[in-house]
């Protein structure tokens, strides 16, 4: 067994596990694989606890769980309210057996999710258990020695005919979707109220009616409901016409209602198929506006999805909550998943913001090649003095797979005081494939920025002849020729006229071409 601060920390992850069971089970169809993985998973945090045929028995009190009289993590508010979850269903000792396993758990979240009417009803958490024949978990038998005796009493006797599980919960289905429409009746009625209330005291008192309401929609057929509330509180967080004090009121409303079961709630909406573009598009909006209270949530979901057009969404939301998100996703770029790292570089791309470049510069020594291309492109889309100056390092870098996209990007963000260094690399004698490679793009890249300094170095290549690496020298000439159509200048005209008839066929179409551009450029 582990030591005591150990231990203790172990009882509260196992805790937590089963807090995610109970969101899952709220959340998702009762026969979504997900419901098992989460049992699953859930398992695996008590297996620490349970190794060598230990028992872990917990008392439960309204204000949190005791293990040996001593409450386990005191200021985790989640398992305060897991606690005063159990309490109220009148579970004041709860004990998990060595021999747990993750169906045993599933149904026992199942059975604590039902009204406490129905729990009582049938006799109470522990009797449905027994009949159910469920003897890995325990409630109210305090004696290890007694619950091991009636473990073992009832795996000997027959299931019982009268009692049908599934008809339990059935009946706590029941209950639960009646609440919930009556409920929704009653949150339309609210907000109904609330999109007219003139006085913000009255408008405030409606907020604290909402929010426990809008808690208990969260399920599909009120989506409508949950996105008119996020939409009316949006208005009037931002919305001219409103006070101060309704603004103020309309932003803590959002600081509650910005948790990790609603943010899943709300990007299940948007990923949904039934979902159509406007409404996703809205949804897009909400997400962004709540901003930095649900960035790091928006990371971990972003680091756990597969599909790339889902992917795409989130970072769209985070890339429009901008500067704001920046910390959060600063912390992503150390993550030991090479997609992780790629995908918060992506972001800081498109978020364009200066103060990244220090962050994304040692991530061009990142171990993973499509971490350094990512990092080379989020640099050309921030672009900037200090951007071009980390690209032209990289241009002479030893990487050269890095070099070739540093160059073109210089290329493509047409930068002007790139233009010497590249010219540079081309006067540099080197006749293997990958300098040839590497000179075709600095060529490409000088006629993108169209700086007339390059002219004379490309009539220069034009013009020069190798009978030694004629085929590779030709390869030059023939995007020389191209570059200098880029350009289009009148000075060219001469030296692109004289290359239209070249013993290359390459180069005389290049360089035809090259001249249709500068016709159509007027020089």
């Amino acid at each position: 067994m582990q030591n005591g601060n150990e231990l203790h920390n172990l009882i509260a992850t196992a805790l937590t596990g089963v807090v995610k069971q109970i969101k899952a089970i709220r959340y998702y169809p009762s026969q979504h694989p997900a419901l098992q993985a989460t049992a699953e998973e859930s398992l695996r945090s008590f297996e620490p606890i349970l190794a060598g045929g230990n028992h872990l028995s917990l008392t439960v009190r309204k204000e949190g769980f005791l293990f040996d009289d001593n409450q386990i993590a005191k200021t985790n508010q989640v398992l305060v309210q897991l606690a005063n979850f159990c309490f109220a269903r009148r579970i004041q000792y709860l004990t998990f057996l060595a021999d747990l396993n993750s169906s045993d758990l599933h149904h026992f979240v199942h059975y604590l999710l039902l009204d406490p009417q129905i729990i009582q009803k049938q006799g109470g958490i522990q009797i449905i258990l027994e009949k159910a024949r469920l003897t890995t978990i325990w409630t109210n038998v305090r004696d290890l020695d007694d619950v091991l005796q009636r473990k073992e009493e009832i795996e000997e006797l027959p299931e019982e005919e009268d009692f049908d599980p599934a008809a339990v919960l059935t009946e706590g289905d029941e209950a639960d979707e009646n609440h919930a429409q009556a409920d929704a009746m009653d949150m339309d009625t609210l907000l109904a109220k609330m999109e007219q209330e003139k006085i913000d005291a009255r408008f405030q008192r409606f907020i604290q009616e909402l929010i426990p309401l809008l808690r208990l929609q969260l399920i599909d057929e009120s989506r409508g409901l949950v996105l008119r509330a996020f939409l009316l509180f949006c208005r009037c967080a931002t919305g001219k016409q409103y006070s101060e004090e309704r603004k103020q009121d309309a932003n803590q409303a959002l600081d509650q209602l910005a948790t990790e079961e609603i943010t899943n709630y709300l990007v299940a909406y948007m990923f949904a198929t039934e979902t159509n573009q406007k409404g996703r598009n809205t949804l897009v909006q909400v997400l962004t506006f709540l901003g930095s209270r649900i960035a790091n949530h928006l990371m971990e979901i972003l680091a756990n999805e597969s599909s790339a057009p889902k992917r795409k969404l989130l970072n769209e939301i985070l890339a429009r909550i901008g500067q704001a998100a920046l910390p959060i996703i600063y912390e992503y770029l150390s993550d030991e998943r090479w997609y992780v790292v790629r995908n918060a570089i992506a972001i800081l791309g498109d978020i364009r913001n200066q103060e990244s470049l220090a962050q994304l510069t040692p991530l061009l020594q990142h171990d993973d090649i499509r971490v350094r291309r990512e990092t080379i492109r989020a640099l050309t889309k921030i672009g900037g003095n200090r951007a071009i100056k980390i690209l032209l390092q990289t241009a002479a870098a030893d990487d050269q797979e890095l070099r070739r996209q540093a160059i073109i990007s210089l290329g493509a963000i047409r930068a002007a005081s790139a233009v010497p260094t590249l010219l540079s690399l081309l006067k540099k004698s080197d006749w293997s494939q990958r300098a040839i490679d590497l000179k075709k793009d600095t060529i490409r890249a000088l006629g993108e920025i169209k700086d007339p300094e390059a002219i004379s170095e490309l009539t220069k290549i034009i013009r020069k002849k190798s009978w030694l690496h004629r085929q590779l020298n030709d390869e030059l000439r023939t995007a020389a020729a191209a570059a200098l159509g880029d350009i289009a200048n009148k000075n060219t005209r001469n030296v692109l006229e004289k290359a239209t008839y070249d013993r290359t066929a390459a180069v005389a179409r290049a360089a035809a071409q090259a001249l249709k551009q500068l016709d159509k450029a007027k020089t």
